[in-house]
């Protein structure tokens, strides 16, 4: 049986008298990889820097390898690499690193070299980070993350803006340490990022945990219905207007109003809305794996929900 890892008993974080993450459970296991779903600031973010207690936690406890994260000790089994990465920036990429490890022990100057070989930074390992893209300040923060091999790895949208051969070495690296019995959580706003490499999914909206599904379970939750959308500055509002203009059933997905509906008729609620002066940001079909998910798992709306 595997070993737990990571026990996250119902945390909050409340920050002024705002949920940033709310009544969340959730357990990981040796090896395992598990990914947090949902569209930005929906909770993920939060969630990763509760459980490294950079966020204070408000309700609830967090427990790393059996300790409780409190403990100065129980940081040392996590890695993480956030994003957008943050790093000495008047500092070179090789100084950056070893600052950044240097708490660790063990890590050598080959074995820096080696990490920044893996993530294709080699040859800038004397560039100040000043001077790197956003992209190589993601490579940079993944390298130091690879580089402590860690009990638990957290990782904030880690294939955000990577090409596709990079992303599949990020994924291979990822394996590897997962057979040494890693835990890995990966942070994504697109599920099909991470389908091929995560067990678990965990669907995150407002700030919660909304359903834990695995691969299977996510296939059925896809369907075939293709939801039309109009993204609106007050969803409600919009939402009340489909439902008696058009006589549809709707559903809401943060400011988006979802509905079962053709090219033909979305043209013309969009029109409608124009005519009336209502703003909209997006009009079009889901074509996300993960919001199509999160559309069939959510309840369609009832106008005294407001």
């Amino acid at each position: 049986m595997k070993e737990t890892v990571l026990e996250i008993k119902n945390i909050s974080v409340i920050i002024k008298e705002r949920y940033l993450v709310k009544n969340v459970y959730l357990s990981l296991f040796e090896g395992e990889a598990v990914a947090l779903v949902g569209q930005d600031k929906s909770g993920k973010t939060s969630l990763i820097k509760a459980i490294t207690h950079s966020l204070p936690i408000s309700e609830g406890e967090v427990f790393v390898c059996g300790r409780n994260i409190t403990d100065n000790n129980a940081m040392a089994n996590i890695a993480i690499a956030l994003d957008p990465p943050v790093f000495f920036k008047f500092q070179t990429v090789y100084n950056n690193i070893s600052y950044l490890t240097k708490f660790i022990g063990n890590v050598s100057k080959n074995d820096i070299l080696e990490a920044l070989k893996l993530v294709g930074l080699e040859n800038r390992k004397k560039t100040l980070v000043l001077f790197l893209t956003y992209t190589e300040k993601k490579l940079l923060s993944l390298a130091i993350a690879f580089l402590t091999k860690p009990k638990i790895l957290l990782l904030d949208e880690p294939f955000k803006s990577l090409s596709n051969d990079m992303i599949n070495n990020i994924k291979s690296h990822i394996r590897e340490l997962q057979k040494c019995g890693t835990a890995v959580i990966i942070s994504s706003t697109n599920i099909d990022n991470v389908r091929d490499i995560c067990s678990r999914f965990v669907f995150m909206e407002d700030r919660q945990v909304k359903q834990i599904l695995d691969n299977k379970d996510c296939d059925e939750f896809l369907g075939e219905k293709e939801w039309a959308f109009v993204q609106v500055k007050y969803p409600h509002f919009i939402g009340k207007t489909l439902i008696d203009t058009f006589g549809l059933r709707v559903k809401l997905l943060g400011n988006k109003v979802l509905f079962d509906a053709n090219s033909e008729l979305l043209a013309k609620i969009v029109k409608y809305l124009s005519v009336n002066k209502i703003a909209i940001f997006k009009a079009g079909f889901l074509n996300n794996q993960a919001e199509n998910v999160m559309a069939n798992l959510t309840p369609y709306f009832k106008e005294e929900e407001e």
